[in-house]
């Protein structure tokens, strides 16, 4: 056999055999060499070990302090950490102490044994590192005590409460078959102490695991009461919470105390078991107290269910189907009188005959009532006066106690004082009211009601005081509301019968318009002349017509103030075919004359002789005799007075008639002023070459100079290109006359009229001309507002969109456009108006009379003077007559006071368009006016004096528009032939005083476009749902403007389908629960799509209005909503918001008004919308700061970093009494131009900033100087702010 090699099999095995003994052998001896190493690692690990205990330690300490205790986990670690420690350190004392003693080479045994526990102990340690509990698994909630201790235990009862409280224990203890109690009796407080005494009775040894004390008049829910004394996580789901708490208490046995229960409580959905009373529940075996039967691992056994309420009425515990009723009853005479003694000092008492007399009363009416004996026994002490003990005694009687009132009688008393101080403030706020109605007729409140008014506010401060401290710090308040109430009743009773007198006029008032620069060499010369120059009274500023001789009366009128040497300055518009007349009722009414059987001559001169005035006649066309007006001559310096009269006109001539001193004339620009001006109003980036720049400096060169033409047509010629300049100056060298002569001078005044006219002729289309023409239809230096202007395009055809929101949109585009060509011009600080300048609106009439070859075509008369107007003056040809100042495509007789329009029996007329408004017709001259004007497409009769609706005006078939608004139409509905008018498509009735339309008429009104329906008056169109119902079959319905009064009349709004509801109005929206949700009382289907103009007022329950998005209709918003009114709104407190930010719901907003919100703090929800441009703010009584980036901890609007009001230019805050500031500091306002802070006695401060700084600001209005000099702001923004200051009543 060969050779086997078994050497590798050998050496394998015994390696096999000897490892481990190896491995074992050379370990162990290790450790003899390896000590202090392993022992330095022990410690190292066991510091880090030590250190993370500490962290724990402080901790649970931490959270101990809080009321916290150690998690079960967190226990055990710390004892597994500190034994880890010990041992370390025991570990490591042996071993320097060996070492100490022997040396460490010389005890190998001693080192194998510290060597090995160090090697082995420090993997316990780096365990225990590891396993170190995480910050939220070291403390928790303890368990709730079984029970809570009520501190009753001084408190000791009556005899016959004693006997009350043992009856209630023992029921509770030993009546098994009873689960729920009920305590009832008139006295609030004393039912509270028996409740409490109750809980009390089981601090010792008790039979529930847990006895809960809640109170039912609390904020906080019954439920949440029992989720935080039984310690659990809190949830915003009430069922949810209702079911864990269920889960808690279904095997618990326990004892529910409810104090003070005014209704029925369900309290299975609170989360408490039923049924109550000694009930078998199966329970785990581990949670056994009682057991019965083993079954499966559970146990049955016995837990006690019981409920203890407490109430007023017996009615209540009936609702809660108490088993058991326990009534506390009143104390009787003795035991009354005794327990007022013993508070009172039974000595004391008796030792004044009088004051005795007085407790006995005092006693008798407060019935019996232990917690009131009490409370009046301690507030008595020591009060020798009778009036005071009469006074309480007389708050106690108008308390009425009542047995079902939850409130104690100190309680009651201060709502007595609070309803009767509400009284006041309601009275208060009428007299304001009056007061503001009053100065709005130049009448001033007089000093007794002010002084009223000043004790109204300290009287309401003062019951704010006690109210607070006696709901919120629980003081004892009984006797300071028993004498306020006295108080404020002779408060009421006194209010003075006369609340205003006449006022003397402002000796300047303030005239709108941009200032001149000081510089100025006429306004130097005009200025020196009225102030320098004795000898000269009468001065006379002529001068074309557009180169700004109004502008620099104006400019005149405002450079005096404080300090001016005249009493009285006067702003008069004469304007063409002024009268005696119109300037004797412009004076009269600027200082607030009565007549008294003077004659207004007689009257002027009166009030004027003894004083130094100014006179400033504006746009003066004729002579015109001012002693005839009851200016007082002569002129000049008369007897230490200063008589002055100052002129405008475009004719010279009429300086000489007038007899002028001095004059002035105001030329055309300088070359170097026009190109300044032209070149402004052109824009830089139109000089894209040289070449424009040349022929924009031909073109200026043509238009002489006139300011007007320069603004316009430089406007007019923005971005135009060569060949549209060579065209313009072609056009201008056509229409000019000679170089060398003024064409005003000349009597061409038509040639003026050709250089404006290129603007017009350079308008993008015939709409937008047709448009401009009829702003001439208004009166001369008329403010015209907005929407009506809109509202005629719309009524003549000219705009006419597929809905109401886009012919509105496109017409006030229209007027933007006219105004950037200076066609049209703003009006002052009236964001809704604009007015035509008089050279401008003369051109227009030039050009609507076919460039003055038809002068017939359209008549607009200068304002009438007389009451009578001959109707055959009418032309037969006539289209126009405005009366407003007159058409003759239509007539156009607009604010004249007209009382009659003679009938002269003409033929039908060609007139079409017939505007009368403003004046005094009645229905008889209506009637005769319009009998044969079968053409007429547009009657405009707003603002007149019909009582009823002629049956001449049902026969117009082809009538489209009518205007019938603020007339006195005494007959409740139209008559039946108003359905004749079957092409009427725009039908305006606001505050006509009709109050309704038969169906049968309006469904035949079948083109109905716009029909508004809003009236003031009594009698409400909307409350009749059938006429909505129909209106919302008209296919062609664009709008519809009604106002609701309370919820009934809304609903039969929101019943008609499809109605396009532009103007609202929400009146008496009262309801139960003080609250309603705008978004659901106008939904995205019924008023949000079209809605422009909301109006809510009087809603006197209302203390919150919530606006709720609902996600589920993406598109639900007020997306037309431009203008917003909430006033008498006494009680609301908040506008709250949820799902979204103010910004989406009102996209479109740029007017908001908020008026009597007595109650409401602020409205820090504005900041943010995106086109706000006017807001006023008042008699919000409580609002302190109106604008905060944050409310408490919520950030308000939802948008920490936008710009707050990127659009606001007007922010008016009146009679807001509490006002401290406006806003946070750096609260940003860029585009504010105007602000008014009067009426506002507290503010202090202001939140500008130099980096925020409201830099468009052109007016800053306080009341007078004084307001001024108190404000805080920060260095130099004063500086900034002055510019803009004025002071005084707003004046418009």
């Amino acid at each position: 056999m060969p050779l086997v090699n078994h050497a590798p099999w050998f050496g394998n095995t015994v390696n096999t055999l000897i490892s481990p003994f190896h491995t074992l052998f050379s370990t162990h001896a290790t450790y003899c060499f390896t000590a202090r190493t392993n022992v330095t690692n022990h410690m190292t690990e066991s510091e880090t070990l030590e250190g993370n205990l500490g962290r724990v330690e402080q901790r649970i300490a931490d959270g101990d302090m809080n009321g916290l205790i150690p998690t079960v986990e967190a226990d055990k670690w710390v004892q597994r950490a500190k034994q880890a420690i010990s041992e370390e350190g025991a570990n490591r004392e042996s071993f320097g102490n060996r070492c100490r003693i022997f040396g460490c080479s010389l005890n190998f045994w001693g080192n194998y044994e510290t060597s090995k526990r160090a090697a082995e102990k420090v993997d316990v340690v780096r365990k225990c590192i590891s396993s170190t509990p995480l910050h939220d698994n070291l403390t928790r909630i303890p368990p709730p005590p079984p029970v809570i201790d009520l501190s009753t235990h001084s408190v000791q009862l009556t005899p016959s409460r004693e006997d009350t409280l043992q009856q209630a224990l023992r029921c509770v203890t030993n009546d098994i078959a009873v689960g729920a109690i009920g305590i009832w009796g008139p006295d609030r407080d004393e039912k509270t102490q028996l409740l409490k005494k109750i809980n009390d009775s089981f601090l010792g040894e008790c039979p529930f695991d847990f006895v809960i004390f809640v109170t039912a008049s609390s904020e906080c829910s019954i439920q949440a009461q029992i989720t935080n004394r039984l310690r659990i996580n809190k949830h915003d789901d009430v069922a949810t919470q209702a079911t864990r708490l269920y889960e808690l208490l279904r095997t618990k046995s326990f004892l529910l105390l409810v104090d003070d229960l005014r209704v029925k409580l369900d309290l299975p959905a609170v989360g408490i078991p039923y049924p109550l009373g000694d009930v078998k529940v199966v329970k785990a075996v581990q949670d056994l107290e009682v057991v019965e039967a083993v079954q499966d691992g559970e146990v049955s056994c016995r837990l006690k269910r019981k409920v203890i309420v407490t109430s007023i009425s017996q009615s209540i515990c009936h609702l809660m189907d108490v088993e058991r009723y326990i009534q506390v009853p009143d104390l009787g005479d003795d035991e009354a009188r005794q327990l007022f003694e013993k508070e009172f000092g039974a000595h004391d008492l008796y030792s004044d005959p009088g004051i005795g007399s007085l407790a006995e009363v005092l006693v008798r009416e407060l019935k019996g009532l232990p917690s009131d004996l009490i409370r009046y026994g301690k507030v008595m002490q020591g009060i020798r006066d009778v009036r005071q003990w009469e006074d309480t005694i007389d708050a106690v009687k108008k308390a009425k106690l009542q047995r079902n009132d939850p409130l104690n009688l100190t309680e009651k008393i201060v709502r007595n004082v609070e309803n009767a101080t509400n009284d006041l403030h309601a009275k208060g706020n009428d007299v304001r009211r009056e007061i503001a109605d009053a100065e709005r007729q130049h009448r001033t409140a007089t000093y007794e009601v002010k002084r009223w008014l000043q004790k109204v506010d300290t009287i309401i401060r003062d019951v704010e005081v006690i109210s607070r401290d006696c709901r919120k710090l629980k003081k004892d308040v009984t006797m300071l509301a028993s004498e306020k109430l006295r108080e404020v009743q002779e408060c009421l009773s006194s209010c003075p019968g006369t609340v205003s007198i006449e006022s003397m006029p402002p000796p300047v008032q303030e005239m709108p318009g941009p200032p001149m620069s000081a510089e100025n060499r006429n306004l130097q010369d005009a200025l020196q002349y009225i102030k320098d120059v004795p000898t000269i009274g009468m001065i006379g500023i002529w001068g074309p017509s557009g180169v700004g001789k109004t502008h620099l009366l104006k400019n005149i009128n405002n450079s005096f103030g404080e300090g001016m040497t005249f009493n009285l300055v006067l702003f008069v518009t004469a304007s063409r075919g002024c009268t005696v007349e119109k300037v004797q009722s412009q004076i009269i009414e600027r200082l607030r004359l009565r007549s008294n059987g003077l004659e207004h001559k007689n009257l002027i001169h009166q009030y004027m002789k003894t004083i130094s005035f100014l006179v400033l006649l504006d746009d003066l066309w004729d002579q015109i005799n001012l002693e005839d007006v009851g200016i007082p001559y002569p002129l000049g310096n008369v007897n230490n007075l200063k008589r002055k009269v100052v002129l405008t006109t475009r004719l010279r001539k009429v300086c000489g008639q007038m007899e002028v001193r001095k004059e002035l004339k105001v030329t055309y620009l300088q070359e170097h002023e026009a190109w300044k001006l032209f070149e402004r109003n052109i824009g830089a980036e139109t000089f894209c070459s040289p070449h424009i720049e040349a022929l924009a400096r031909q073109l200026m060169m043509e238009l002489k100079g006139l300011p007007l033409a320069l603004t316009s047509i430089g406007k007019a010629m923005y971005q135009k290109n060569t060949a549209q300049w060579e065209t313009a100056i072609q056009y201008m060298q056509q229409s000019c006359c000679t170089d060398d002569k003024d064409p005003i001078e000349l009597g061409m005044e038509t040639n003026v009229f050709r250089q404006l006219k290129f603007t017009y002729d350079n308008l993008r289309n015939d709409t937008l001309r047709c448009c401009f023409l009829t702003c001439a239809l208004w009166p001369e230096d008329e403010k015209i507002l907005k929407v009506d202007l809109a509202q005629c395009w719309m009524g003549l055809g000219l705009v006419n969109e597929q809905d109401i929101e886009s012919s509105f949109r496109k017409s006030y585009s229209l007027i933007a456009d006219l105004t950037a060509v200076c066609l049209l011009e703003g009006w002052g600080d009236w964001y809704g108006f604009v007015k035509v300048h008089d050279l401008i609106r003369d051109m227009a009439l030039w050009i609507s009379r076919d460039c003055g070859e038809r002068n017939d075509k359209w008549i607009v008369p200068a304002p009438v003077s007389k009451d009578v107007i001959p109707w055959s003056r009418v032309a037969k040809t006539v289209e126009c007559i405005s009366l407003a100042k007159t058409a003759a495509e239509g007539l156009w007789l607009m604010s004249n006071r007209v009382t009659q329009l003679v009938p002269t029996g003409f033929n039908p007329m060609k007139l079409r368009i017939l505007c009368l408004q403003n004046n005094k017709l009645d229905e008889s001259v209506i009637a005769g006016a319009i009998k044969n004007c079968t053409s007429l497409t547009y009657l405009d009769l707003r603002g007149n004096t019909l009582k009823r609706i002629p049956e001449e005006l049902c026969s117009l078939g082809k009538l489209e528009y009518l205007d019938l608004s603020e007339n006195q139409i005494r007959v409740k509905e139209v008559p039946r032939c108003f359905g004749n008018l079957i092409s009427l498509k725009f039908l305006y009735l606001k505050s006509s005083g009709i109050q309704t339309i038969p169906i049968e008429v309006i469904s035949r009104l079948k083109a109905l476009q716009v029909i508004d329906l809003r009236s003031f008056s009594s009698g409400l169109l909307v409350a009749h749902g059938a006429l909505f119902r129909e209106l919302g079959t008209h296919p062609k319905l664009k709008a519809l403007g009604t106002e609701t009064e309370g919820f009934a009349q809304f609903e039969s709004l929101r019943e008609a389908a499809n109605l396009p509801v532009r103007y609202l109005s929400l009146r008496g929206l009262n309801n139960n629960k003080g609250a309603f949700c705008l978004s659901e009382i106008l939904p995205n289907d019924f008023a949000q799509r079209t809605l422009y103009d909301l109006d809510v007022s009087s809603c006197v329950t209302l203390e919150e209005i919530t606006v709720r998005h609902d996600t589920r209709q993406p598109n639900n918003h007020f997306g037309s909503l431009n203008k917003l009114r909430i006033s008498s709104m006494t009680l609301l407190k908040e506008i709250t918001w949820i799902g979204a930010a103010p910004a989406s719901i009102f996209p479109r907003l740029a007017y908001l008004e908020l008026s009597s919100c007595f109650g409401l703090l602020h409205l820090s929800w504005v900041m943010y919308l995106p086109r706000l441009e006017q807001l006023h703010i008042t008699d919000c009584f409580s609002m302190v700061q109106p604008f905060m980036r944050y409310h408490g901890d919520e950030l308000c609007g939802g948008q920490e970093n936008t710009r707050t009001f990127p659009c606001l230019k007007s922010l008016r805050l009146i009679l807001n009494r509490s006002l401290d500031t406006i806003g946070d500091n750096g609260m940003e306002f860029p585009s504010l131009e105007r602000l008014v802070l009067t009426g506002c006695p507290k503010l202090k401060s202001l939140p500008f900033q130099l980096d925020s700084l409201p830099l468009k600001l052109k007016e800053l209005r306080f009341d007078d100087v004084q307001y001024w000099e108190r404000l805080e702001c920060e260095e130099g923004v004063k500086t900034f702010l002055q510019t803009a200051l004025k002071f005084g009543r707003e004046y418009e």
